[in-house]
C-alpha cells in the first residue's frame, strides 16, 4: 500500500504533517450491520480505526500523522474527517460556527 503526502497543510493534532488517507465503507457491511441500525457512522468508526491499523506505523516512520476520512456509502462522515474539515474550514477564515458547512459545500459533501 502506498502512502501519498498531502500538498497542503492544515494544523493536525500533533502539529505535524498529515496523509490524509479516503476510504468508503458500507453500514450493510455483516460486520458493522447492528451497531449501523443504531448509530450513524459506525461503519466509518470501524473504518478509521482499520486505516490507524494499517497506517499509523507507516506514517510515524515518516514524520506524518494519519488522518482517515472515512464516508459511509449512504454520506455519513468518520468523527476524523469531519474534526479535519472543520479545522480546514478555520484555516480558510471562516467563522467556526459555519466552518464544516462551509467546507462540505464547497467540496460537494454531503455531512
Amino acid at each position: 500500500m502506498a502512502l501519498t503526502f498531502c500538498q497542503f497543510s492544515i494544523p493536525s493534532p500533533k502539529s505535524t504533517p498529515a496523509a490524509f488517507d479516503l476510504t468508503v465503507t458500507s453500514p450493510l457491511n455483516p460486520i458493522t450491520l447492528t451497531e449501523a441500525g443504531v448509530m450513524c457512522g459506525s461503519s466509518a468508526l470501524v473504518a478509521e480505526a482499520r486505516k490507524h491499523n494499517a497506517n499509523d506505523s507507516k506514517c510515524a516512520e515518516l514524520g506524518w500523522v494519519c488522518i482517515p476520512l472515512a464516508v459511509e456509502s449512504y454520506g455519513c462522515w468518520g468523527m476524523e474527517a469531519q474534526q479535519s474539515f472543520s479545522r480546514l474550514a478555520i484555516q480558510m477564515g471562516c467563522r467556526k460556527s459555519q466552518a464544516t458547512t462551509i467546507v462540505y459545500q464547497r467540496l460537494n459533501f454531503r455531512s
